[in-house]
């Protein structure tokens, strides 16, 4: 059995950066082509063992994907400031949807040039999307074989936008928390955003490989990054009552870089 290697991708978490890292240490024909929830989905439907074949997968599909397989992966995954995360993602949605004709999730008010983060928040799907998503794509398993709905019960597209705007957990938050953190602490490794270029390190030390290309520095982001005017408190206390869960996660996972990226360092021979 060829050992399997999975990059959990988050979505704003500087995952594509690492993705290409990632992908230079394997041929074309190792990846797998399945890389967002829905194409997961239509593979499993069709035939999970297709899965076993590809000695790399990466992409946004969470933990589901983990169960799928014959044995563990070696999991990779990055974690970043939960506020920064969900500034950059309603920025990304307000990108996407400039080119758009269709509102997403069906709220025409995302269609207008002056909408906000507090629009994102106040809406219950976007709300529900953004709440301690790092947490849930950790902790919340989906299986791929059922049909899921929204609000009105209707059948929705196994995206995983679509997945987490409208389910729910049907966990503590204790549990989530629990869930998250052991699955975290199991995963060969454990990058951070705000520390990339060092998470690249460990990551080349961890596996073993080599990285030619030039690893682009990301500065940490500003809370109010790409924002058009800077947050009020009200809306800052809004943004971490939605990631609260994440940012006792994102707390745990610069712990766990931590130990690992000094352990990395004390194995380092000390140059003549």
């Amino acid at each position: 059995m060829t050992e399997q290697i999975y990059f959990l991708h988050i979505p704003k978490t500087a995952g594509t950066s690492l993705r290409k890292v990632i992908e230079a240490q394997f041929s074309p024909e190792e990846i797998c082509p399945c890389s967002v929830m829905q194409e997961l989905s239509e593979m499993v439907r069709r035939d999970a063992s297709e899965l076993a074949a590809y000695p790399l997968i990466a992409g946004h599909m969470g933990y589901s994907l983990v169960s799928l397989l014959p044995t563990t992966p070696r999991v990779i995954t990055m974690l970043r400031d939960p506020v920064a995360r969900t500034i950059s993602r309603f920025n990304y949605m307000k990108q996407h949807v400039t080119r758009s004709v269709r509102a997403p999730w069906g709220h025409e008010r995302f269609l207008d040039h002056d909408v906000s983060i507090d629009d994102f928040l106040a809406f219950k799907p976007t709300r529900q999307l953004i709440t301690n998503f790092q947490v849930r794509n950790l902790a919340q398993d989906f299986d791929l074989t059922q049909t899921y709905t929204d609000f009105d019960g209707n059948a929705i597209i196994p995206k995983m936008n679509k997945l987490f705007a409208y389910t729910s957990t049907g966990m503590s938050d204790e549990d989530l928390l629990s869930r998250a953190k052991s699955r975290l602490a199991s995963f060969e490794f454990v990058g951070i955003t705000e520390r990339f270029t060092e998470s690249v390190e460990l990551l080349r030390s961890t596996f073993g490989w080599e990285v030619s290309m030039n690893v682009p520095f990301l500065n940490a982001s500003s809370l109010s990054t790409g924002l058009d005017c800077p947050l009020s408190k009200q809306t800052l206390a809004g943004l971490q009552a939605c990631t609260s869960l994440d940012a006792e996660l994102y707390a745990f996972a610069n712990e766990l870089f931590e130990q690992r990226y000094q352990r990395m360092l004390q194995n380092v021979p000390i140059p003549s």
